[in-house]
């Protein structure tokens, strides 16, 4: 829990890419020009489920993918957090060579692909129940060079040019 909560915001965190994107994109608290919007049309969300959604959509904002493979039931509103941002983009079933990969909190996975493609990002829900095999598969995964590991939600970077780490935050 301590070592958590001294990263939280990126604190001791050495690399400066690692740092960017846990400050400026993970816990951000600026307001983005759709949350607003999008709160007004999901007015049952809690403040919980709000956030985790915002944190996806600036997560897609940041790497501003051509596709996203969402596997799972999402909630219609994470899906419209997603689409908000991905407008022009368009939304693909099951093609493992593509920039962000979404496993939804209501899909387990028993068994992840066996090769990822560089430049890939996973962002994993529900890593401590419903996806936990699938999550520990990707964390012994070869090609998984950044691991930000945030307790409820993964997040996994191939990049072939960088060195492997993981983050608690």
């Amino acid at each position: 829990m301590i070592q958590r909560w001294l990263h939280r915001y990126g604190f001791g965190i050495q690399s400066p890419w690692a740092y960017e994107l846990v400050r400026n994109v993970l816990y951000e608290p600026l307001r983005y020009y759709a949350f607003d919007e999008l709160k007004a049309k999901y007015p049952q969300r809690s403040k919980k489920q709000r956030k985790r959604d915002e944190q996806l959509f600036r997560i897609v904002n940041h790497f501003k993918p051509e596709t996203i493979e969402i596997v799972g039931n999402a909630d219609a509103a994470t899906m419209d957090y997603i689409e908000e941002r991905q407008k022009g983009s368009k939304l693909s079933t099951f093609n493992f060579q593509l920039s962000i990969y979404y496993l939804a909190p209501s899909a387990p996975l028993p068994s992840v692909p066996a090769t990822l493609s560089d430049g890939m990002v996973l962002v994993v829900d529900d890593i401590q129940e419903t996806n936990k095999a699938a999550w520990e598969q990707l964390l012994n995964h070869s090609q998984v060079t950044a691991i930000f590991d945030m307790g409820y939600r993964g997040l996994l970077c191939c990049d072939a040019k960088r060195v492997r780490q993981t983050y608690l935050l």
